[in-house]
């Protein structure tokens, strides 16, 4: 029972259809993967992109510790003091005759103002500043606010940017596309290589089973001393070829079905069955035949947008000859309060502006780069018109593929039955005594080249077949389906 548990998982064989092989393929790739993730973070920075519509709100704080307080006075000063009155309020100036108070002191022998030696008035009475008293700053300073910023008008470059965002994103699932109709393709194109080596190996098996019957009836006609041993021989060889052959077909089988693993995520060794033949003839809908398909194809559509993306360049290049008009406003809260004589306490208070950045001459730097975006644009739009070019033609050849493909499927129909015919004549001849041994073995080699080269043309039909649907950009309008 322990033998069994663990060696009936080697033996067992799954089977596979193609749908199913495009969904594994898709879970599994990391191509794929990969381009997913792109999506999600081209998402993330288009709507990062649009939050600069929004205003702009933070919250700002300070603690600032000083060492020393700025002091006012170098030293104690005496301020004469006038009263208001004695100045003249035409000429700010001061006048004697407005003084009632007898500001100034009067020399009593002159009968004029009394002058020290510097030669300035000398005034009755003196304010005193110390400069102790006259000292400015805080040691610890406490600063907490709140700003908003608004953006009100900047020249269209928020718009662009936000649109340059979404195209982006646009690429990116684009380029998912893109990742996928190559991995399908490459996914179809192994299936059916296994399945065409699947038939081979059965066709060569067939033919051996025909070698086989012609030997042994060569060897009783042997027996009987109709023909010479060199006929058994001939046989004999044909044979060993053909066993030769299938070893290699079977070879050539088993790398094919591990490539085929690889692509959809299985073990290497895992043993898989197809569920499809080489018998059926693919079709083609009228829309892959039309000539509107390149409307499909996501290097196109991806090209598209890498103009629109140009041309937003330019826009924003632009918008730097416009001005910048911003909304801001806030509340700080300062401690120590400058509202209250800088007492140590916290005051606030709230502001509101409008500032306008208006350039107006930057050395050409914005003519340059104006220029720049405007060349990036153009090369952009050649590109695209480049890539329209290439796939027209790489349309018009896979059509003409596909047509060449039909008409040597039908030839190596026609030549099989044929072979066929051949074969069965010959046969009956041989068994009549009328043909050598060496006709039948023309024949049946005859009727195995035209198995072979039927199948090699299904093949080469069914290729034919997905590659326009490739290059026509509808081989992955399922993909998502299939994955799911």
């Amino acid at each position: 029972m322990l033998l069994m548990v663990v060696f009936t998982p080697l033996f067992a064989q799954q089977s596979l259809s193609l749908d199913e092989c495009k969904g594994l393929a898709l879970e599994h790739n990391y191509k794929i993967r990969i381009a997913r993730e792109n999506i999600g973070s081209s998402e993330a920075l288009a709507n990062s992109a649009r939050t600069n519509f929004f205003p702009n709100i933070s919250a700002n704080g300070l603690y600032n510790r000083t060492n020393r307080s700025i002091q006012l006075l170098e030293n104690d000063m005496l301020i004469p003091v006038v009263p208001f009155s004695a100045i003249d309020p035409e000429t700010g100036q001061f006048d004697p005759n407005r003084d009632p108070t007898n500001t100034f002191v009067f020399n009593p022998i002159s009968g004029g103002m009394l002058e020290d030696k510097d030669g300035n008035p000398v005034f009755n009475n003196y304010a005193w500043l110390p400069k102790d008293q006259l000292k400015f700053g805080n040691k610890n300073l406490f600063m907490a606010g709140v700003n908003l910023i608004q953006p009100i008008y900047t020249g269209g470059k928020i718009k662009e940017m936000y649109r340059i965002g979404q195209l982006n994103n646009q690429i990116a699932k684009l380029s998912l596309t893109k990742e996928q109709n190559e991995l399908l393709y490459n996914v179809e194109e192994s299936y059916w290589r296994v399945v065409s080596l699947q038939e081979k190996v059965k066709m060569i098996g067939s033919y051996i089973d025909l070698l086989s019957k012609l030997k042994a009836d060569v060897e009783n006609l042997l027996n009987e001393g109709i023909i010479i041993k060199t006929d058994v021989l001939k046989v004999s060889v044909k044979v060993n070829e053909a066993q030769l052959n299938l070893n290699k077909a079977e070879n050539g089988l088993e790398l094919s079905r591990m490539a085929l693993c690889q692509m959809v995520g299985l073990p290497l060794d895992a043993k898989i069955m197809l569920n499809d033949s080489l018998n059926g003839t693919p079709t083609l809908s009228a829309e892959v035949m039309a000539d509107s398909v390149m409307a499909n194809r996501p290097e196109l559509a991806m090209l598209h947008k890498a103009v629109s993306i140009a041309q937003s360049g330019v826009k924003v290049m632009r918008s730097r000859y416009l001005p910048n008009i911003g909304l801001s406003a806030g509340y700080a809260f300062l401690n120590p309060n400058p509202y209250n004589g800088f007492s140590n306490e916290f005051g606030g208070d709230w502001n509101v502006g409008v500032a306008i950045n208006i350039p107006i001459y930057h050395w050409n730097d914005k003519a340059h780069t104006l220029r720049a975006a405007k060349h990036e644009q153009q090369k952009a739009e050649l590109q695209l018109a480049e890539a329209r070019e290439m796939v027209s033609l790489q349309v018009q050849q896979a059509k003409f593929a596909v047509s060449e493909g039909q008409n040597r499927l039908a030839m190596a129909q026609e030549n099989l039955e044929l072979a066929n015919e051949n074969l069965r004549v010959t046969t009956n001849s041989f068994a009549e005594g009328m043909v050598k041994t060496t006709d039948v073995l023309e024949a049946q080699a005859l009727w195995f080249e035209a198995n072979s080269n039927l199948i090699d043309a299904r093949m080469e039909n069914q290729l034919s077949v997905i590659n326009l649907k490739k290059v026509a950009g509808t081989i992955g309008s399922n993909a998502e389906a299939a994955s799911k």
